[in-house]
């Protein structure tokens, strides 16, 4: 499996794969082709279908500068990966190269069916129970095990990642208005954040702020401002609301950074098995991944053990199978934005039942639930699948078309 580095990844909202992955395709071109003079871009499948709703054209316009370029949106031709691009690259009128990239979720991308080469593989275990059995023969705990593979300089990345996330839920919190969009969509975070009850409880606090927390970077999100993919860019709001309430509670920004590795190990294990894209898995893949790292975050800073952490991340995972992905007209907002708010209080639930489990065995394993939720992606409709074709999506056009 590759550094968890390549799980948070700073980048601009409101979707990791349809703009930071074709912003770092663009990005390729520009690097490893310096003589062309015009570039001809194609989306196909999902990033054709909602790339104007994810302010994809936008992102990579900005990223080809003053490279004079076309961008086309193709909704007919069939791929093998929803989230399919093509680069014409010409030079003095002459095609010289046609490329094909695939934004593989989390801002990652292939290059013609290939990894990128400085994408390399640093951990020998391939799934939680390789990682489980290895750690428990040598006696490491998972963190342990996460700073033998990784580089040196992981906790100062982590770093980094950790003041972007707290940033993105500071910014949001700050703002009011209308998200950008024709959906008109009202921020929420300031007024949950401020909402004021006499009569509320110390659990509806907690609920609130976490979800005001969620809101504010889910907001920032769907504006398009960095934030942090978590595994994703739709998914962003779930780990720094966590972070941020934990951070309130005095937790030291160690045990923090500490938590978030763990969470990024999970997330690695699904993306390793199966996938983060909510266009090749439906939202199962986003908030539910974004939801089981939360629960293994938790589950850590909570001091379970390693079948703990496995049962509270399995937790989130199973109940979060077949949920389908249909944001409204393409943009991240409905129901993207409230979704990340329950996501988060999912982790809470989970961690908290694998508490009060105890050392009670789980008949269903986190790499069980991990190869489950692939193949449910693979037999949702493609209509559930990022397309904004089926579902809520379709339902809210057809009411108030």
């Amino acid at each position: 499996m590759i550094s968890i580095k390549n799980i948070y990844k700073i980048g601009p909202g409101p979707s990791s794969s349809h703009t930071i992955g074709p912003k770092n395709a663009v990005e390729y071109i520009l690097d490893n082709y310096k003589d062309i003079d015009f570039v001809e871009m194609t989306f196909y499948s999902s990033l054709a279908y909602t790339g104007k709703g994810h302010l994809s054209d936008y992102i990579v316009s900005k990223a080809f500068g003053n490279l004079p370029h076309e961008i086309k949106f193709d909704y007919q031709t069939k791929t093998k990966h929803p989230n399919t691009m093509t680069f014409n690259l010409y030079k003095n009128k002459n095609l010289i190269d046609k490329v094909t990239i695939i934004s593989i979720g989390g801002g990652l991308i292939k290059v013609n069916n290939k990894k990128m080469d400085k994408i390399k593989d640093i951990y020998p275990h391939k799934n939680y129970d390789e990682i489980k059995k290895y750690c428990l023969e040598n006696k490491l705990s998972l963190i342990d095990y996460i700073y033998k593979y990784e580089d040196k300089d992981i906790d100062s990345y982590m770093g980094k990642i950790l003041d972007t996330m707290l940033h993105s839920v500071e910014s949001g919190l700050s703002k009011e208005g209308v998200l950008p969009g024709k959906l008109k969509v009202q921020r929420k975070a300031k007024d949950l954040y401020n909402h004021l009850d006499v009569n509320e409880t110390p659990e509806m606090k907690e609920k609130r702020l976490i979800s005001a927390y969620s809101f504010a970077v889910s907001e920032e999100n769907a504006s398009g401002e960095l934030i942090v993919t978590s595994p994703t860019c739709g998914a962003s709001g779930i780990l720094p609301s966590l972070v941020r309430y934990n951070l309130d509670k005095n937790v030291s920004r160690k045990k923090l950074i500490e938590g978030l590795l763990i969470a990024g190990l999970i997330g690695l294990i699904v993306k390793h098995n199966a996938s983060i894209s909510g266009a090749e898995c439906g939202c199962q893949a986003e908030i539910g991944t974004a939801s089981s790292m939360g629960a293994a975050f938790l589950s850590y800073l909570d001091g379970q053990s390693i079948f703990g952490i496995e049962r509270a991340s399995e937790i989130a995972l199973e109940h979060s199978l077949g949920l389908t992905c249909d944001p409204i007209d393409g943009y991240v907002q409905i129901p993207c934005i409230e979704r990340n708010a329950i996501g988060a209080l999912r982790s809470i639930s989970a961690s908290s039942l694998s508490h009060l489990m105890g050392t009670t065995n789980s008949k269903i394993s986190f790499d069980t639930v991990v190869k489950t939720m692939y193949k449910t992606g693979k037999d949702l409709n493609r209509s559930y699948r990022e397309t904004s074709k089926g579902g809520l999506a379709k339902e809210y056009i057809e009411q108030y078309k």
